[in-house]
């Protein structure tokens, strides 16, 4: 995620959640009807909940839009829990009337409003003119002499295509097997399992975003619990100072892509105590500083290198950024005195 400030559309898009949010209207906040199954409100918290995550935000300039941003997740989250458990949507029911009442009004206007669009613009596709009154509906005969003659008229493309579909159909249906079998596996903790079911339901339906969002997010969580265990291991084996060890440790959860940089700050530390490889370790501590902006620690190992390295600019400009966060900082002060 770049440094940027929101866009303008997402600003749009959490003003409209935000609002939401205040009101307690959870089918607002997760764009579902009150009729909606538990399939539906899964599908669209975990689609909100990949794009509103506060980490995925936090190293933009947001100003006072990461609070916001902070509270419209929790809300997610909440409207998730109360809408997919049956007592509990049946007691949100009866305590918000009113709310409930306009989101099924909202949502009924929004449908009939959607199949007015996708009406004028299919008569319009077809060079008719959308406001002229529709023709007669045929009768179920009619319909179904016309299918006999196409039939007979079916080319062999048509039946081609027609065979296309067909294995295009069967190609969904195990996506929908696979994807329910990595939903279950993740909704009982075993993220794992989950990735590997529903790594198969992307691949035989990429277009499926509700596939795609529940595949990320379980394979973000396996990738990240994966970092934190070999973190761990790595820090128990440098406190019995078995050094080599806790480098390959450190390597594995580096390996993850984690967003905390602090594996790739304790491996730069080790590859400067037993290789003095100044470079790689360069290397590793920008990657920590970029993971981790406000980590006065991995900021000042950055800006000391830098220094030892004649890097005079980069190390001031790291100094400075310390004294930013944290403004009394006695080792980032001595060393913008002593940095040329």
């Amino acid at each position: 995620m770049s440094d940027n400030p929101l866009t303008e559309q997402e600003l749009g898009a959490l003003n409209r959640l935000h609002k939401l949010a205040k009101d307690g209207n959870y089918y607002g906040i997760l764009g579902v009807a009150p009729n909606a199954d538990n399939a539906k409100v899964q599908a669209a918290y975990y689609q909100l909940s990949r794009d509103w995550h506060p980490d995925r935000h936090y190293r933009r300039k947001l100003g006072d839009d990461a609070a916001r941003i902070e509270f419209v997740f929790v809300n997610i989250t909440k409207a998730y829990k109360v809408l997919s458990d049956e007592d509990s949507r049946r007691r949100y029911h009866r305590d918000n009337k009113e709310t409930v009442s306009a989101a099924r009004a909202e949502h009924q206007d929004a449908e009939r409003e959607a199949r007015r669009r996708q009406a004028r613009a299919k008569a319009k596709a077809q060079g008719q003119d959308p406001e002229r009154p529709r023709r007669r509906k045929r009768t179920a005969e009619e319909r179904a002499s016309r299918e006999r003659i196409a039939r007979k008229r079916a080319d062999p493309r048509a039946r081609a295509i027609k065979k296309l579909r067909e294995q295009v159909k069967g190609r969904s249906s195990r996506a929908r097997r696979y994807f329910e079998q990595g939903q279950k596996d993740y909704n009982a903790g075993d993220i794992a399992k989950a990735v590997s079911s529903l790594h198969l339901a992307v691949q035989f339906d990429a277009e499926n975003s509700e596939y795609r969002a529940l595949y990320e997010l379980a394979r973000s969580e396996a990738s990240s619990s994966r970092s934190v265990q070999y973190v761990q291991a790595g820090e128990s084996a440098e406190s019995f100072q078995n050094y080599k060890e806790a480098m390959f440790n450190y390597e594995r959860a580096c390996e993850q892509n984690p967003e905390d940089g602090l594996p790739f700050f304790r491996l730069a530390l080790l590859v400067l105590k037993l290789e003095q490889d100044q470079r790689t370790a360069l290397k590793h501590l920008r990657t920590a500083a970029s993971k981790s902006p406000k980590n006065v620690e991995i900021r000042l190992a950055l800006a000391d290198l830098y220094a030892e390295l004649g890097m005079g600019l980069n190390a001031k400009r790291e100094y400075q950024t310390v004294l930013g966060i944290d403004s009394g900082n006695v080792r980032a002060r001595s060393g913008l005195r002593s940095v040329r």
